[in-house]
């Protein structure tokens, strides 16, 4: 009797333990879904994967692909990258034909009425409760079609299961140029029926981003195909231009085939013959190299499986698990939330473009292999931003990840002599502006995690900052455009490019800089340590901002600091998606001098009314550093005040506010995560001796489970008495039994392991 008290005490912590969530539990694939870009999609992906397979439900509009609030869906693509889309698989079931005459092998509008032949096309209705989502797994009822689909993932492969109802006419149509968000021109596509079960084919499409990419597919599937049809659209010559377009123009349908080679508005239907209940999965390789490739692709991560969907999302989900699992928090439940989908966020941006024999295409389409350190090479987005985002993200929290990008740019430079700052489908793209790839590079080193040769990486990034950018043999520019000019006049001037590329090439140059003085090569340091202050060529010291100069030396006449385009648009004049009020700040490599141009009081004043009347610009990269700040120029208290506002203001789970802005391949979720952690790296890692800027954290509590690869020290946590709504500000910071001086932590006495331990209060501590 006396045991009983003791096995119920068990029993019940056994309950409770299982009832405790994991740190994937917390994630919403569906925050920030509204009006976002074809990046961010609710599907399934791995980190980093080549595979993001997602449902689509918009036109060939910006901020295209998934949209939250439409409640249809017009297929499902296997691709979500930067540039990068296709093959897009949708079950029908029912009849194609409108008549005689008209066919529905066409999306149809988000906004156009069902059952109405001039919009209805093969697009379905759901319930919105019928739609879920977790890392690693997606599903929907899809109302028209009464069919139901699932989607995972591998980092090369897609798997679609697809319930069916009974039907004679049951079809999963693979469309070739479904709505994307570039409007890609399909140049030529391939399709070729291998046996019933079996197919495979290619699509070569071109957008603003890249002037030609082809993605090779196979597919299997666990029942057999009946018959294979397909259709062409022809061009629209009519007179009608406001509805019903794609309705009227003549379809070709071409029954019973085995091969296809077309261009333009095209597609295929694989017909079956389904009982109520009967599932169809699809396995799908992909690869840029080649179809035996995609086939090799499919074999090797999804041969051995025999169909088992619910395996695939099983190892799936454990991929992310490990992922998220390094970092344990205790706190708000909402907050989790917040913190668990934005790390997630943080690696499902970029886009894996090797097969799994290292195969993958450069910048010219020669067939190259991925040479160590390298694993895999990956398409991206500009590298604009991350330095204050994901780059201490990624190396602090998952060095292996880090390391794999960083590695993957050194790959491409291998073979296009250039390190790419947007390797938009591998090539070398020319969008936004600096080269901070580099950051991460240099900070890799700098930490002690890098896998590469640093004197040759250091010779790599010289030769970028000292050679004029350049078009490309096979079409795009590397390097800096306005390089020469920069070295030519020690700033960009007006008539030449925007003024902010000053400020973003003079950062650059302090952080090699750095990388020279770590490798003992002190004339190249000086060098770039004197470039690094150029900013100040282009700074009017009768106004304490930066300003727009030209070649003659004479300042532009239009002054405004707050001018954000002629037309309402991103851009002000001489400023990339900012103003000359935004740009100023952007000095993070030299703020003492910064703040002596400007005044100590001055600074404070100003950069405390542009938190108060909204100048600073926290939906965007230009400013992702004003919240630390003041921890330059003595006020870190505000330095605590605005982080945690930023985070509880600005951030969310919704699907329509989770961001302010662009979250732009994770930038924005990794600068959460920062934040809310109370930590930012002002010089995103490129010090010779590296170093985190304090702030007050979200949590409780934050436990990093640290690699010990590359980090033997185990576990970092930190601790927070006092937290709590109106407390935000550092009453005392204590790490390893020592005090924090100046609310720096050096990266060496975290990476060690230990525990950092903050006492919050609500009033500022301005004795520290």
């Amino acid at each position: 009797m006396k045991k009983t008290p003791v096995l119920l005490f068990v029993l019940l912590s056994t309950l409770t333990a299982f009832a405790q969530k994991l740190p994937i539990d917390y994630v919403n694939v569906f925050a920030g879904t509204s009006n976002s870009r074809w990046m961010l999609f609710p599907g399934p992906s791995q980190p980093f994967g080549m595979v993001k397979l997602s449902p689509d439900n918009q036109g060939n509009v910006w901020n295209g692909g998934y949209e939250y609030s439409v409640n249809s869906i017009s297929g499902f693509s296997h691709l979500h990258g930067y540039g990068l889309s296709g093959v897009s698989y949708m079950p029908f079931v029912g009849d194609l034909k409108f008549g005689e005459e008209y066919y529905k092998l066409f999306p149809g509008p988000p906004d156009g009425p069902f059952g109405n032949m001039w919009t209805a096309g093969y697009r379905s209705r759901y319930e919105k409760e019928s739609e879920k989502g977790s890392p690693g797994y997606y599903s929907v009822h899809l109302t028209d079609a009464d069919a139901t689909v699932e989607l995972t993932a591998t980092d090369r492969c897609g798997m679609i299961r697809t319930t069916f109802p009974k039907s004679d006419k049951s079809t999963i149509l693979l469309d070739f140029n479904p709505p994307t968000e570039e409007s890609s021109e399909i140049l030529a596509c391939t399709f070729k029926k291998v046996n019933n079960m079996l197919i495979e084919g290619s699509i070569t499409f071109k957008n603003n981003n890249t002037n030609g990419t082809t993605v090779f597919f196979q597919s299997k599937f666990s029942k057999p195909i009946t018959s294979t049809d397909s259709w062409e659209y022809e061009k629209y010559t009519g007179t009608q231009q406001t509805y019903g377009i794609d309705f009227r123009k003549k379809c070709n349908v071409n029954k019973n085939i085995t091969s296809f080679i077309s261009k333009g508005q095209t597609g295929i239907i694989l017909h079956f013959n389904t009982n109520k209940g009967d599932q169809v999965i699809t396995s799908t390789g992909l690869s840029f190299v080649s179809i035996e490739n995609a086939g090799l692709n499919l074999r090797t991560e999804l041969g051995t499986l025999n169909y088992d969907f619910d395996k695939v999302v099983s190892q799936s989900k454990e991929t992310w698990k490990k992922l998220l699992n390094k970092i344990e928090l205790k706190g708000k439940e909402a907050d989790k939330a917040k913190f668990y989908t934005n790390f997630y966020r943080s690696f499902t941006g970029k886009n894996m473009m090797s097969d799994v024999n290292g195969e993958y295409l450069d910048q010219c389409g020669k067939v190259e292999k991925v040479q160590a350190p390298a694993d895999a090479v990956y398409s991206s987005d500009s590298m604009w931003g991350t330095q204050w985002s994901l780059t201490p993200l990624w190396t602090l929290v998952s060095p292996k990840y880090a390391n794999s990008f960083a590695n993957s740019l050194i790959e491409l430079q291998r073979v296009g002599g250039w390190i790419p700052q947007s390797p938009v489908s591998l090539k070398y793209a020319l969008v936004m502006a600096g080269q901070h790839q580099n950051a991460l590079l240099i900070s890799a080193y700098q930490k002690g995690i890098a896998q590469f040769d640093p004197k040759k990486v250091y010779e790599m990034i010289k030769h970028d900052y000292t050679t004029p950018g350049e078009k490309q043999p096979c079409g795009g520019f590397a390097g800096n455009i306005y390089m020469k000019d920069y070295m030519d006049y020690g700033y960009v001037p007006d008539e030449v490019g925007a003024t902010s590329h000053t400020m973003e090439y003079a950062f650059d140059d302090w952080c090699l800089s750095q990388f020279a003085t770590a490798l003992n090569k002190k004339a190249d340091a000086k060098y770039f340590l004197n470039r690094s202050k150029n900013y100040e060529n282009i700074f009017d010291k009768s106004t304490g901002y930066i300003r727009r100069k030209h070649k003659d030396g004479t300042w532009s006449k239009d002054a405004d600091i707050f001018k954000m385009g002629t037309d309402g648009g991103w851009n002000a004049p001489g400023f990339m998606e900012g103003n000359a009020w935004i740009y100023t700040w952007f000095v993070p490599q030299d703020l003492p001098n910064l703040i002596k141009l400007m005044g100590k009081t001055e600074f404070n004043r100003r950069l405390e009314e542009g938190f108060e009347k909204g100048y600073v610009d926290l939906t965007n990269e230009p400013n992702m550093q004003a919240p630390f700040l003041f921890n330059y120029s003595g006020e870190p208290w505000l330095t605590q005040k605005y982080t945690r506002m930023v985070a509880n203001k600005f951030f969310s789970t919704s699907p329509y506010t989770a961001w302010v802005g662009e979250e732009d391949e994770g930038q924005m979720g990794a600068l959460y995560c920062l934040m809310s952690m109370g930590i930012f790296e002002m010089k995103s890692g490129c010090s010779v001796e590296p170093y985190y800027d304090l702030s007050s954290p979200v949590f409780d509590e934050i436990k990093i489970n640290l690699d010990k690869k590359y980090y033997p020290g185990g576990s970092f946590t930190i601790k927070v008495e006092n937290n709590g709504d109106g407390n935000d500000y550092i009453q005392s910071a204590i790490i390893n039994g020592k005090k924090v001086e100046n609310y720096q932590l050096l990266h060496k006495d975290i990476v060690k392991g230990g525990e950092l331990k903050i006492v919050l209060g609500n009033t500022p501590n301005k004795t520290n």
